[in-house]
């Protein structure tokens, strides 16, 4: 299973629901237009993939990957959470599904003034036997 569909099932078995829109890979066109126009009324939240590599290495051969993902936040611009808190608990769902916290970032769109926040996460799996 891909990196991204991983992480994004992390958040929807644990139902944020101040994530207005999950994208994985991308964020069509179309959708930051509309999003432009009606004012980033809405918090996104883009998983991309950053790493798939072989790790634990014996008799030549590897018997894991190492899977990060890049998880940004695109915070509405009325958004009325705590965003700690907010990140916390997100943080905290991806520990709890054996996901490791790597860093965190963050920043502020320049034409849009949206508060992102940028956490990368990663996980081993075994290839061997599964997940």
């Amino acid at each position: 299973m891909k990196a991204v569909d991983m992480a994004a099932k992390v958040i929807t078995d644990n139902s944020f629901s101040w994530i207005d829109n999950l994208y994985l890979d991308f964020i069509p066109e179309d959708d930051l237009k509309a999003e432009d126009q009606a004012g980033n009324n809405v918090t996104d939240c883009l998983i991309t993939g950053v790493d798939n590599s072989p790790t634990t290495w014996g008799n030549d051969s590897f018997s894991e990957l190492l899977k990060a993902v890049e998880i940004q936040l695109f915070y509405s611009l009325n958004f009325s959470s705590d965003t700690d808190q907010c990140e916390v608990a997100l943080m905290k769902a991806f520990l709890a599904a054996g996901w490791s916290i790597q860093r965190q970032d963050e920043s502020q769109d320049p034409d849009t003034g949206q508060a992102i926040k940028t956490i990368y996460v990663s996980k081993l799996q075994n290839i061997l036997g599964g997940s």
